[in-house]
């Protein structure tokens, strides 16, 4: 196996949970391989204009977050157009304590087929996107010490020449992969795709900063109370505006973050891991 050189974490993450737990693995991997360390943020529209290439000298931690139960859809094919070249590569799911379901088996798989060589694989727990109290505050101090860890611990094995998986094997459903089913209070399936933001007129400056932010591109930068693109509802307009001037107000998906809040907010998730 080639000397590692460079060590990337390489994340799509709207609100920076993903982000901090990527990059705490992948700087614990290039201390303990003493190689360069870099970072490749592909969350926005204007940072994907590029796709990646990565060689054999390589080691990339890839994260993602967890949208029910699976990979970010719509930026499936953008994933898959990354070039591993022989790369080693770290799959890294993080969801909102409620589960990751098929999402970290469809991110191996995707990477895999990219050209990359999966060493290891981890799921770790970010604040929901939809709440402030499902996963409230992580990663914290304690996720992130985990996460460290890991990348040094893949240091170690790589320095004491561990062998690479032929199939690196982690929890879920082979393709094709399955979504969780959202439900409302009566049972009946719920479907949030239409459902976008609501701006306060009051708080908005139209300073542009939720446009700059979002990963679809969707919210018109000259009027931020417009939004005539498609919603992913990964909240980082409602989370990360300054005034707090984004907020959903959609009974049925309201109603959703109630339920998730209620089941899934106990009991508190950990990281696992995966060699």
């Amino acid at each position: 196996m080639k000397k590692i050189k460079t060590v990337t974490a390489l994340f799509f993450s709207p609100t920076y949970t993903t982000k901090k737990c990527v990059v705490a693995i992948a700087k614990g991997v290039a201390e303990g391989l003493a190689a360069e360390y870099r970072e490749y943020n592909i969350t926005t529209p204007f940072m994907r204009r590029q796709t990646p290439e990565y060689g054999s000298d390589d080691l990339v931690v890839f994260g993602v977050p967890v949208y029910i139960g699976r990979v970010p859809n719509l930026f499936r094919d953008y994933f898959a157009s990354i070039k591993g070249n022989g790369a080693i590569g770290v799959p890294v799911v993080v969801y909102g304590n409620r589960a990751y379901d098929d999402a970290l088996i469809e991110l191996r798989d995707i990477m895999q087929g990219s050209g990359f060589q999966c060493l290891a694989a981890g799921a770790f727990i970010g604040e929901h996107s939809f709440s402030y109290i499902l996963g409230g505050g992580r990663p914290d101090a304690a996720d992130l010490q985990k996460a460290t860890a890991f990348g040094e611990e893949i240091a170690r094995r790589l320095l004491a020449g561990a062998e690479l998986p032929h199939q690196l094997q982690v929890p879920g459903n082979p393709y094709p992969y399955t979504y969780f089913d959202a439900r409302s209070g009566k049972g009946k399936s719920i479907d949030l795709r239409k459902v976008k933001p609501e701006t306060d007129p009051e708080k908005c400056t139209n300073c542009g900063y939720c446009a700059m932010l979002c990963p679809m591109g969707a919210i018109d930068p000259e009027n931020c109370s417009e939004i005539p693109g498609k919603c992913i509802r990964c909240c980082a307009c409602v989370k990360l505006c300054r005034p707090k001037a984004k907020y959903f107000a959609d009974e049925t998906y309201l109603e959703h973050k109630a339920i998730l809040e209620e089941k899934f907010t106990e009991p508190r998730r950990e990281p696992e891991i995966f060699w």
